[in-house]
């Protein structure tokens, strides 16, 4: 039900997919021939732009959002030794001024992706405003959407005139995220040599040995962005008290990483121990109220503690965030279902099932064969 029982869907028997109780036990490498997306696993492939594509349309756009191009002139590009405009000069209109002003205090109050939006917004009428395009730099980069900090040194602020502090700053940014994207390139570039050579017959541990061998040699590494490299060396970990570990170290590294926030704490879900769960997640809620993966896992303990009316809240936040987050559509059918809301939930069931990989045991609850507590616990 979680993700290291994802692939388990693809065995045989349904006495093997249920007695997936430990870690990832999976083969992330099998059916390579099958229809579903290689990313994801639970989506169909999309070939309509490429016949030889192992992706599903989500995935590979995802995918190319996040390959934004490192093409940051601001070293050496331009004379940098003018002060910036002030802001007022620059933003038109009250809803901009009020959305640029307002922006740091919504952050601080747990709306960071609004923050980060309404940023977004203010560039978007006024593309010369380079303080609020500093700003979302800054949030971005203090919040580790690096996404948003790189989209806008790249199109709002290269080649542009900066105060000396100011070049320093974003040179400090800039530095981070080419560690942070070298590593996203390093992993995908082991994966790609790991599974273009890979055979159906070759050990599944034995890959992910040599996975983990290859990562781990860049343990250390300033080139690498060390949270991402914990990350994934626990996403590539068939023990699961190894991949907890991993995370764990994650977030020493990176408090803001999310999803490694989210995972521990539905490890201690998973165990039962769901007053250490609420506490990891309570703590990383203040910080941001609106990560889905933060949202999805506050929504299954609140609904395994019988809480049915705040777990469908917090799972339909999830979903209107980014209903193609792991698990993000299973966890909203799990809490109409749990909320008496039967027909919406196997609506939602029936919009997805061709497109999506549902779990037996999902069926199973909604059949009501198991109960929330067995859905969620163990």
């Amino acid at each position: 039900m979680e993700n290291e029982q994802r692939e388990t869907a693809y065995q045989e028997t349904k006495e093997e997919h249920s007695s997936n109780n430990g870690g990832y036990t999976g083969n992330p490498f099998a059916d390579m021939e099958s229809g579903f997306c290689k990313r994801c696993r639970c989506r169909t492939i999309d070939r309509s732009e490429n016949p030889e594509s192992i992706l599903c349309r989500d995935c590979r756009e995802e995918l190319i959002r996040l390959k934004i191009p490192r093409i940051f002139y601001l070293v050496g590009a331009v004379v940098l030794f003018l002060s910036v405009l002030t802001f007022a000069a620059s933003i038109k209109g009250l809803h901009n001024l009020g959305a640029y002003s307002k922006s740091r205090s919504i952050a601080e109050e747990g709306h960071v992706i609004t923050a980060l939006d309404d940023l977004l917004y203010v560039l978007e009428e006024n593309p010369d405003n380079k303080n609020a395009a500093i700003r979302l730099a800054d949030l971005g980069m203090k919040y580790a959407y690096y996404d948003y900090a790189a989209y806008a040194i790249d199109n709002y602020l290269a080649g542009k005139e900066v105060s000396d502090s100011q070049y320093d700053k974003l040179n400090s940014y800039i530095r981070k995220l080419d560690r942070y994207y070298a590593t996203y390139d390093l992993y995908s570039e082991i994966a790609e040599d790991l599974l273009g050579n890979a055979s159906d017959t070759e050990d599944v541990a034995e890959i992910l040995d040599e996975f983990k061998r290859q990562l781990s040699a860049h343990i250390g590494d300033g080139d690498y962005d060390q949270a991402l490299l914990y990350y994934y060396l626990g996403y590539m970990s068939a023990d699961e008290e190894e991949r907890i570990s991993c995370l764990q170290e994650c977030i020493n590294q990176n408090p803001y990483f999310y999803d490694a926030q989210a995972q521990i704490a539905t490890y201690y879900r998973r165990n039962g121990e769901l007053e250490k769960a609420r506490k990891q997640l309570e703590e990383i809620y203040q910080v941001n109220k609106e990560d889905y993966s933060i949202l999805r896992s506050y929504a299954t303990l609140e609904l395994v503690e019988g809480n049915l009316a705040q777990g469908l809240d917090y799972a339909l936040q999830a979903y209107e965030l980014y209903p193609e987050g792991e698990y993000v559509i299973d966890t909203y059918i799990v809490a109409l279902a749990a909320n008496g809301m039967t027909e919406e939930a196997e609506a939602l069931v029936e919009q997805y099932k061709n497109d999506y990989l549902f779990d037996d045991d999902l069926y199973e609850f909604l059949d009501g064969e198991t109960t929330l507590e067995e859905y969620y616990i163990g």
